[in-house]
C-alpha cells in the first residue's frame, strides 16, 4: 500500500534558497516604432532584498 503524502512532506521535496520572479518591461524599436515586451526570469536568493536585485537585472539587461 502506497504511503500517503502531507502537505509537510511536499514542502521539504521542494525546499529552495530561491525565489523566482518575471521581469516585464516594454523597449520602443528604432526600426518600427513599436512598443514590444520583453520577459526575464529572475532568481532572487533568500536574505537579499528584492527591488535591489530586479534593478540590477535591468541595468544588466541594458535598459
Amino acid at each position: 500500500m502506497a504511503k500517503k503524502q502531507t502537505f509537510g512532506d511536499k514542502q521539504k521535496k521542494g525546499a529552495a534558497d530561491f525565489k523566482m520572479a518575471k521581469l516585464v518591461y516594454s523597449v520602443k524599436s528604432e526600426k518600427t516604432n513599436a512598443w514590444k515586451f520583453v520577459e526575464k526570469n529572475v532568481r532572487i536568493p533568500n536574505g537579499e532584498n528584492d527591488v535591489d536585485v530586479l534593478k540590477k537585472a535591468m541595468t544588466a539587461q541594458g535598459k
